[in-house]
């Protein structure tokens, strides 16, 4: 198996399961991963002993296509990050720091576009912390300037998605066990069509679609509710919690 190889199955497997399934982007992994491998060799510079290649790359999409990487951009990244050490030093290229790849969402670049810029830089004050930060604040951004919601998400405390956070990138978000549900999920106390979240007038609220089991919002039975910060919504038997999605990751 060759190293582009690797970096696409180890993309598919960060993409896996319902949420994966549900959120993939028509932008497949080689894609990304022939640009940047392109952007290393054609920025190189030879010197009298050694190859010097970028570490430092900019991954630009349209934001409407980054939004659907939301849950998934920090661990890409690092992902991205790994295959193109091991790209370095496969092929015995330089780097004179750490390889950081960010991701952003640029209106100019066309759907399903990739564009790649690629830098030797010296930053040695600008640690993973710092990357992070930096990474999730554009995440932020592109999902509230593309979809007017602002960046929530829900955390299931249960079932098979037990630990999974998943980002509310949608004015209307549906949940339910039938595959074209936004949030899909896989357990038979959930209604094919179970429930949905609406964003609107700066509100975020849970509907009952008519589900077998019900909808409760903090334990409570609820036709529709409204829903702030820390409720915990039980669809079935399936718990979720709603959190914000600060630039800090919190």
């Amino acid at each position: 198996m060759n190293i582009l190889d690797r970096f696409e199955q180890s993309f598919e497997r960060l993409m896996e399961g319902s949420i994966g399934r549900l959120f993939r982007s028509p932008i497949q992994p080689a894609e990304i991963g022939r640009k940047l491998e392109r952007a290393m060799v054609a920025n190189q510079v030879v010197s009298v002993d050694a190859t010097l290649v970028p570490n430092d790359y900019r991954v630009a999409m349209h934001p409407e296509d980054m939004v659907l990487f939301a849950d998934y951009v920090t661990a890409l990244c690092r992902q991205m990050e790994t295959w193109l050490a091991e790209l370095a030093s496969e092929r015995r290229f330089t780097l004179i720091d750490r390889i950081r790849v960010q991701i952003s969402g640029v209106n100019t670049v066309p759907r399903r576009a990739i564009q790649v810029t690629a830098a030797i830089v010296d930053r040695p004050n600008f640690g993973r912390p710092e990357q992070d930060a930096v990474q999730r604040t554009e995440v932020y951004r592109v999902i509230r300037e593309t979809t007017g919601v602002p960046p929530l998400r829900v955390r299931f405390l249960s079932g098979p998605l037990a630990g999974s956070d998943v980002t509310i990138r949608k004015t209307t978000t549906t949940v339910g066990r039938a595959l074209d549900n936004d949030i899909v999920v896989e357990s038979g106390d959930v209604s094919r069509h179970h429930a949905k979240l609406e964003y609107s007038n700066a509100q975020l609220r849970v509907t009952d679609l008519d589900s077998t089991n019900g909808t409760r919002v903090n334990g409570k039975a609820v036709r529709t509710h409204p829903l702030t910060l820390g409720d915990e919504i039980t669809f079935g038997a399936q718990k979720v919690k709603v959190l914000a999605f600060d630039s800090n990751g919190r």
